[in-house]
């Protein structure tokens, strides 16, 4: 009898073991294929829900997504697999595909025009606001020369004269999108960036300056450092970098460390 009771209850120990075991691994399983939506471009649907996905949501792999058009996409995250872009395709079915990894911002001063081209060029973010060095010798500053942009509101071509502080150009949203001391919204729109010399306006580039909402955006990276905790703070910013730019712009390397130690105290070593 005794000896049966021994068996019995040992044998249950093991089964119970081997349960926990397995609850465990199909946690962890479970956790792998759990991933935070961190931003979404477009609109995405739930299938299941109807519901538009958003900035917080679980996205869990596998499940049924309708996208409005094929420029519709999220970027969503998980602690052990990293960044990944979720996107539809004209069959309607769901892309996942491993972010990118470019984290090349644009930095140094600008020395010559083919630097201002390709400085700026493409998507830009900006953070508040970016100070660019330009040499002086090539490109001098004051009320007789100076750089410019131009954009369209409502219909009309508007141009805006752009501060500088000695050396260093200043872009500022808040100075850009003013028309006649009046405020207008903050919008993304292709600009046209020329320079002024000798009553002459000579042409840079066009590109996109991006101004996105400050707390918006530190809600968003922050949810972004979650997944990365225990990182050290280069690789942090290295997968910070590689979202802003794939999902806003390139930004300047200056506006962007410092935007980031403000706002993160993360700093390069």
């Amino acid at each position: 009898m005794k000896k049966n009771f021994y068996i019995s209850t040992f044998a249950i120990a093991v089964i119970s073991c081997l349960s926990f075991f397995s609850n465990e691994k199909k946690e962890k399983l479970a956790e792998t294929n759990k991933f935070n939506v961190i931003n979404v471009q477009g609109l995405i649907k739930f299938q299941k829900s109807g519901e538009a996905m958003k900035r917080g949501d679980v996205y869990i792999s596998g499940t049924k997504l309708n996208f409005a058009n094929n420029v519709s996409r999220a970027a969503i995250v998980n602690k052990t697999q990293g960044r990944f872009i979720l996107s539809g395709n004209t069959k309607g079915k769901v892309k996942v595909l491993p972010a990118a990894n470019n984290i090349s911002s644009r930095s140094g001063a600008l020395l010559n025009l083919i630097d201002l081209k390709k400085h700026f060029a493409d998507r830009y973010l900006v953070f508040k606001r970016s100070e660019v060095q330009i040499s002086s010798a090539s490109f001098p500053m004051d009320k007789d020369n100076f750089f410019y942009l131009t954009y369209e509101h409502n219909d009309e071509e508007i141009a805006k004269k752009l501060r500088h502080e000695g050396d260093f150009l200043i872009l500022d949203k808040d100075e850009i999108f003013k028309i006649d001391g009046v405020s207008i919204p903050v919008s993304e729109k292709e600009m046209k960036l020329y320079y002024r010399k000798d009553g002459k306006g000579v042409k840079i580039n066009e590109f996109t300056p991006v101004f996105a909402n400050n707390d918006l955006l530190v809600e968003e990276v922050s949810l972004l450092l979650q997944s990365f905790e225990g990182e050290t703070d280069e690789k942090k910013i290295e997968e910070v970098t590689a979202h802003l730019i794939d999902f806003y712009g390139t930004p300047h390397k200056g506006n962007l460390k410092s935007w980031l130690k403000s706002e993160f105290k993360l700093e390069a070593k």
